[in-house]
């Protein structure tokens, strides 16, 4: 009886495991034909090389519209990347005021001939120019188109032969000076560029553009010493020096905040003449100036 039951439950272990592994290979060939079946296809869609054209790569896909919400969002989230990093403070007004000190060093370029061979330049003097000054930006808040209303006075000064003006020419004569100071209204059409992203309560500026000058009047200082004036007076004329100069600016500085709107501006500008503003023929006089700026931004 004990081998009759060992038999049975041999020949029932021996069954469950046949039909475990019956199963499993049934499965695995239902497999293989399905993958034979899904290859048969593809290769009579895509021809025999179709495995060389399928990746497993995703799909591109096609590139959506984006929605007055979506830019709204975009906007919202550059914005929010721009305060996140501490910069000046952007204009309060699209047109600002300003209103400028600047006093400065007149150089002369002086070169003469004929009657007027031997004038040299007679050193430099500071003289004052004052103003209102008007920045227009026309882009963003770091470019603005500069613009205003200057008086200025420039100085001109003579080194003369000592035979200017006399009968006789005396080689040993002592030289003789002359200084005037003209009086001009400057209108600078300049443009300004500003450095924003350096310090949080100051930014950096470079200026250029042009300068027409008007003259509204020229003085001879020293009158009774001033040789050239007193030969002027002789000979009938009035004026020595034309109406007007073009000259080129070239600066850069410093704008200060104080507050929301009101800053300070400290800069330091080179303008180059381009005119003679002598009025003889033979006498050529231009003028460089060098002027230190400051300024209140309102």
């Amino acid at each position: 009886m004990e081998k009759v039951a060992v038999l049975t439950l041999i020949l029932t272990l021996t069954a469950a495991v046949g039909e475990s592994w019956g199963q499993q290979w049934q499965a695995s060939t239902d497999e293989f034909a399905t993958a034979r079946v899904t290859e048969r296809r593809f290769r009579k869609i895509l021809g025999d090389d179709y495995k060389a054209t399928v990746t497993d790569e995703k799909p591109l896909r096609k590139r959506k519209k984006k929605t007055s919400t979506d830019r709204a969002i975009d906007r919202a989230y550059q914005q929010s990347r721009d305060d996140a990093y501490p910069d000046y403070e952007r204009p309060s007004h699209l047109i600002e005021m300003s209103v400028r000190f600047a006093p400065h060093a007149t150089i002369n370029r002086i070169e003469g001939s004929g009657n007027y061979l031997g004038f040299m330049q007679n050193g430099t003097a500071l003289r004052p120019s004052v103003g209102v000054s008007l920045d227009y930006f026309f882009f963003k808040d770091r470019y603005a188109f500069s613009s205003g209303l200057w008086y200025t006075i420039k100085r001109v000064g003579y080194r003369i032969p000592g035979s200017y003006g006399e009968t006789r020419w005396n080689p040993g004569a002592p030289a003789k000076y002359a200084v005037y100071n003209l009086q001009y209204v400057q209108i600078p059409m300049t443009v300004k560029l500003f450095a924003n992203n350096l310090l949080p309560s100051s930014r950096l500026y470079i200026q250029t553009g042009g300068l027409l000058d008007v003259k509204l009047a020229e003085k001879a200082l020293d009158p009774t010493r001033n040789v050239y004036h007193q030969v002027a007076q002789k000979e009938g004329t009035r004026r020595q020096f034309g109406f007007a100069d073009v000259a080129w600016v070239l600066g850069g500085g410093l704008q200060y905040r104080l507050s929301q709107t009101n800053a300070i501006n400290i800069s330091l500008s080179y303008q180059r003449g381009l005119l003679d503003v002598a009025r003889p023929r033979d006498l050529h006089v231009r003028n460089r100036v060098v002027a230190l700026e400051l300024g209140l931004k309102f």
